[in-house]
């Protein structure tokens, strides 16, 4: 009997030092919201010229682009020059070429909570661009900084950002 206590005792032993060592383990990071396709939006209208404006860019230089897949609108400012596209390439195709010599500084981050990735196209930090999960499409704020910009100069990717969190809101969402 004293054998059967000890055999018992030890199979408790080990069912908490397992239960303990799960514990221990982090939980795994919550799915990222799903998303709904974004194929249609206009990035073009997504911000009103009053917004525009209060970004500091002229709002009577946009020049429209349709090349390759990526529809979008380019403005010049002050101190930057704006680009808002849609990309028939996705966010995942995108983070497939992160090695890509092409982009510099290549990061995942998330928008509002929604997926997305930010880089580099020069190694001087000049431009930098912010993709959205827009789906089977990505989205993207671009800022560009001129190398004449006077001090200080802007930060190209913070300033992305800050524009791309303007805009998530106004994205398709998923069903619940």
């Amino acid at each position: 009997m004293r054998r059967g206590t000890a055999v018992v005792i030890a199979g408790l032993l080990a069912a908490g030092c397992s239960s303990q060592e799960s514990k221990a383990q982090p939980p795994a990071p919550p799915a990222p919201p799903a998303v709904a396709d974004a194929d249609k939006v206009d990035m073009c209208t997504i911000l009103t010229d009053p917004e525009l404006a209060g970004l500091g860019v002229q709002t009577s230089t946009r020049k429209n682009f349709n090349t390759a897949g990526v529809i979008g609108c380019r403005w010049r400012g002050k101190s930057y020059t704006l680009s808002l596209e849609r990309d028939n390439s996705t966010l995942a195709g995108y983070r497939a070429h992160r090695s890509d010599p092409h982009f510099v500084n290549f990061q995942d981050n998330t928008v509002n909570g929604r997926a997305g990735s930010h880089f580099g196209v020069d190694k001087n930090g000049s431009q930098c661009a912010q993709l959205i999960d827009g789906g089977s499409a990505s989205l993207s704020v671009s800022v560009a900084v001129p190398s004449s910009a006077p001090p200080p100069p802007v930060d190209p990717c913070a300033e992305a950002l800050r524009i791309a969190q303007m805009i998530e809101p106004r994205l398709p969402k998923a069903p619940r």
